[in-house]
């Protein structure tokens, strides 16, 4: 971490005695990306009673928040979801995928509270990632499953439905509806853990 004594910048690989905040809040900010502790055990030590307080919230609320498992094959709308899903407040995208393979390998390592799907992906299907959540050995509490996709048709609406996937949308014509939904989701969750 950076620190400065009065008059001076930001000298790298020296021990100063007052903090510099801006590294503080985007060491911070870089804590709630990565959820990482260790991050914080170190900033915490060079931190003045209030910062830790913020540190400690900062922390409480991301445990709080609903975690997302976002699966789609495209780069640029993995990018132009995570830009509108970071917008969002209680939820937060804590894993990628753009294959079967990967979300599946994902699924079984993490619990995730919700899953965004795509159905045609690198390799492999959105289907076959439900139904790998269904299972009867599946270790985690099943998420909400959501299906974001340009395959739209009634064969697939019916077969996620008969999967009981709750949400279906067309990425061309129902994307906002689909942001609104994982923000209801969300807020739904923020309540039900106070």
């Amino acid at each position: 971490m950076l620190f400065k004594t009065e008059g001076q910048s930001n000298p790298v690989g020296t021990c100063q005695t007052k903090p510099d905040t801006h590294a503080l809040m985007h060491a911070l900010q870089c804590l709630i990306i990565n959820n990482s502790e260790p991050v914080v055990a170190n900033m915490s030590a060079y931190s003045t009673p209030f910062e830790k307080n913020v540190i400690n919230s900062k922390q409480k609320k991301l445990s709080q928040q609903m975690k997302m498992l976002l699966v789609e094959d495209s780069k640029l709308l993995r990018d132009i979801l995570l830009d509108a899903i970071g917008h969002l407040n209680n939820i937060t995208v804590t894993g990628t995928a753009a294959t079967q393979q990967q979300a599946i390998s994902l699924l079984d390592d993490t619990a995730f509270d919700i899953v965004l799907l795509d159905i045609e992906l690198a390799q492999g299907n959105g289907f076959e990632v439900i139904k790998h959540i269904q299972q009867q050995n599946y270790a985690f509490k099943q998420p909400v499953l959501m299906m974001l996709t340009n395959h739209a048709h009634p064969h697939y609406r019916n077969l996620a439905k008969s999967l009981g996937v709750p949400y279906f949308f067309d990425k061309s014509m129902d994307f906002d509806l689909a942001i609104d939904a994982i923000e209801l989701e969300a807020d739904r969750f923020s309540n039900a853990q106070h």
